[in-house]
This record gives C-alpha cells, sequence and structure tokens, in this order.
C-alpha cells in the first residue's frame, strides 16, 4: 500500500495539491494552552502517481506558533517563524526541522505522523478527543489537473504559486518542424489548458534529427502527420492537447481568433506575411521565430530571432523567402532549435509575469551563433 492511501486509510485529512502533500485538521497547542487545528505543507517527492522518498526532513505549519501543553514553543522542532503561501488560499507560518536518527525519513507515512504525533501530544493532555485522524470525506476531481501525472517539479521549487498564470490558457503552435517541437516541449510543461498544434506536413527522419526526443523507426515509417505525431507524444504528459493536421494560411486564423497565444514557427516558404496581417487584424498576441544558417567554410553561423507582437504592442515580422539555406539542408542544427525555441517561451513566460520582465519594451531578439551574444533589435 502507498504511503498516500495508508494515510487517508487511518483517517488523514491530507490531499496531494499542485506537487504538494497537505495535512490539514492537525491539533497543536497555542501559547494561550488552547487546542488548535493547523495544518502541515511539504513537497512531494512521487514516482508516477505514488509518494516516493522524501527529499528531506522539514516540513511547514500553517496556525499560531505550536506549544508545549504549559504554552512553551516547541523550540526543538520550530526551525523559524516564515510566511509562505505555496498554494493559493494556504499559508503556512513556521519552518518546521525535525530531524530522525537515520538522517531522513524512509517514507511519507513516517514523516506525517511523526510531525503529527510532534504536535498532538500535547494537545491530548489538554483534551483528550484531539486526534488528526478525522476521516474527512472529499469528492475527488479526476479532472482538476491539466497533467497526466501530478507535477512535483514545481513544488519542490516552491514555486507553485506561479502557475496560476497559465490557468485556463488556450495556446496555439503554428509549424512543428524543429523549433515549433521544441516549443511544444516547453509549453507542455506549463499548465495551460489547451495547446493546439497546426501542420499539415509529414513527420521524417531529418525532422527526429532537430527534434526533442528519440523517434522509433516504426513511426518514421508511418510517415505520420506532424501535428499528430506530436499530440500522440506529448499526450502522454499533458492533457487538452490537439492536433489540425492542415496547412495553417491566412484564413486559418480564424480558428484561433480566441485564442491567448499563438506561436509562428513557419517554413519560409509559408505565407508568414498574410498570416501575420490576420492575426494582427484579429488582435492576438504571438510570437514569430525565425532561424538562418549559412556555411562559412570554417564552420556554420547563423542569426535566431525571436520576434513579440501583441495586441498592444506590434512590430515588423520578416516577410522570409522561399530560397534555401544551409538550414534546410543540414538537419544536424538541433541545439539551435532548441535555443531558438527557448527563447521564444521565456519572452512569452515574461508577457504573462511568470519571469520577471525589468526590460518590457524590448520586443525583438537575435541571437548570432558567431557573436555567441543575445541582442535586442528593436525596441
Amino acid at each position: 500500500m502507498d504511503d498516500f492511501t495508508r494515510l487517508l486509510d487511518e483517517g488523514y485529512d491530507v490531499q496531494l495539491i499542485d506537487g504538494y502533500l497537505v495535512i490539514d485538521d492537525v491539533p497543536y497547542v497555542t501559547a494561550q494552552k488552547i487546542v488548535q487545528r493547523g495544518r502541515l505543507v511539504m513537497p512531494a517527492a512521487l514516482a508516477g502517481d505514488e509518494l516516493t522518498t522524501p527529499p528531506d526532513h522539514t516540513t511547514h505549519f500553517g496556525g499560531a506558533e505550536p506549544c508545549d501543553a504549559d504554552g512553551r514553543p516547541l523550540s526543538k522542532v520550530i526551525n523559524s517563524a516564515q510566511h509562505n503561501e505555496f498554494l493559493p488560499g494556504r499559508s503556512t507560518d513556521f519552518y518546521f526541522s525535525a530531524k530522525p536518527p537515520a538522517g531522513n525519513y524512509a517514507n511519507y507515512y513516517d514523516k506525517v505522523t511523526t510531525y503529527v504525533e510532534l504536535l498532538t501530544r500535547w494537545a491530548l493532555i489538554i483534551d483528550p478527543r484531539s486526534t488528526a485522524r478525522t476521516y474527512p470525506v472529499r469528492e475527488v476531481n479526476a479532472d482538476a489537473s491539466p497533467f497526466v501525472y501530478r507535477d512535483s517539479a514545481s513544488s519542490r521549487a516552491g514555486i507553485t504559486g506561479l502557475n496560476t498564470v497559465f490557468a485556463g490558457l488556450k495556446i496555439a503552435i503554428v509549424g512543428l518542424g524543429g523549433t515549433g517541437s521544441h516549443i511544444l516541449d516547453l509549453v507542455a510543461k506549463t499548465p495551460v489548458a489547451e495547446i493546439h498544434l497546426y501542420d499539415g506536413d509529414v513527420f521524417l527522419n531529418h525532422n527526429a534529427f532537430r527534434a526533442p526526443g528519440a523517434a522509433d523507426v516504426s513511426d518514421l515509417r508511418g510517415q505520420p502527420n506532424k501535428a499528430e505525431y506530436w499530440s500522440a507524444q506529448y499526450s502522454r504528459l499533458k492533457q487538452g492537447i490537439f492536433p489540425h493536421p492542415v496547412l495553417f494560411e491566412r484564413d486559418t486564423v480564424a480558428e484561433v481568433a480566441d485564442f491567448d497565444f499563438v506561436f509562428l514557427a513557419l517554413d519560409d516558404g509559408s505565407d508568414r506575411e498574410g498570416i501575420v496581417d490576420a492575426l494582427e487584424g484579429a488582435g492576438v498576441s504571438f510570437i514569430d521565430v525565425g532561424m538562418g544558417v549559412t556555411d562559412t567554410g570554417s564552420g556554420l553561423t547563423g542569426l535566431l530571432r525571436v520576434s513579440v507582437s501583441t495586441a498592444q504592442r506590434r512590430v515588423r515580422i520578416p516577410s522570409g523567402g522561399t530560397a534555401p539555406d544551409e538550414y534546410r539542408r543540414n538537419i544536424q542544427i538541433s541545439d539551435l532549435n532548441a535555443l531558438n525555441a527557448a527563447l521564444a517561451v521565456v519572452q512569452w513566460k515574461r508577457l504573462l509575469g511568470f519571469y520577471a520582465d525589468m526590460a518590457s519594451d524590448a520586443a525583438v531578439f537575435a541571437y548570432p551563433v558567431s557573436d555567441n551574444m543575445i541582442t535586442v533589435l528593436s525596441p
């Protein structure tokens, strides 16, 4: 039996919320020698959908300063007074450190029950009916998370609250080649509500060598549509991914007019100018990425570009062309695709407020490979 189920079965008020293990209704004693109820909050280390070994021996506590039956603070348990709100509406006020002889707890069951006992032992002296085993009844909402399995990365870093900026967003990614597939890889790891993928092309060997992950040879033999292939791959992680196996054109913009954001990762042969005009006419905010690679004779060089165009601030987007360059011939540039995608997603997250933005007027960024420097081309 896993730790979470065992705690539930024994009547503890435990929940897994956004990568945190939350234990509510824990009796403790205040400085006034009154029994109240508090909350333990700790990052949940997960293996799939089960709790694994805790990363450390500490936890956070929400409530007044916990004391013994005589109203003296539990100085051997309290590390510091520390207010945090890792989860909206579930603040904590103290940081606990009760290290077991082994240095860490073997499992979450031992960790939770130890901290509960350290608090409750004093409450029982004042009120013998004090218990954290309240057997609460709650409805389980299977659709509450946008992920197939729980995100424990954000909780380990203590940034789960920042993820609220992604809640409910509908995103479109147009073009699932090298850069577009890397954009998907990054966006799929945020809790947006929907990701719509547009690409009418097929996924072939050269695509596999500049895309994230490792495609199976059986997939390549089947020549799947790019949008459908990537939807299937990332639906293992993320719910709400919808493939659109079509060429994205000016008329297609009507489908994404009510989306929150669009990433354009178009081939040079696409009608970039017409698509951009239509997006701007519909008031849609978007990021357009571009990349060109040339051979200097002593190695490849090139330029990566990220153009950020919002409804409040439009920028000029290069129309592109159909002439081939080294990018279209040389497939060994997955690192540049990944960097171009990362620059685009970072700018999107800055717009949302996930990252601090100290240069909010910056809109077009370039990375010349040979110069090894990110440059702001226009404010």
